[in-house]
């Protein structure tokens, strides 16, 4: 479902959709701790988005996030 560095995130307006997230990295976001600034492909927003727990994350948020994607280049 989801490759190496594709995670699953949930932006502040409640959207799900999966982008890029490389631990002690960030290619196309602004770190801000557990969270980070970026460009929501679901609402075309800037917003600030955190990963979704795929442990407590239901079926359907996950398949809702994988649905999808934003844009692979920064």
């Amino acid at each position: 479902m989801f490759e190496r560095f594709d995670r699953p995130v949930r932006c502040k307006d409640d959207h799900l959709f999966t982008t890029i997230w490389v631990p002690m990295a960030s290619l196309k976001a602004v770190r801000l701790g557990t969270s980070r600034f970026q460009h929501c492909p679901v609402g075309r927003h800037w917003t600030t988005v955190v990963p979704l727990d795929p442990k407590t994350a239901s079926p359907s948020e996950l398949q809702e996030a994988a649905a999808v994607h934003d844009s692979r280049i920064p």
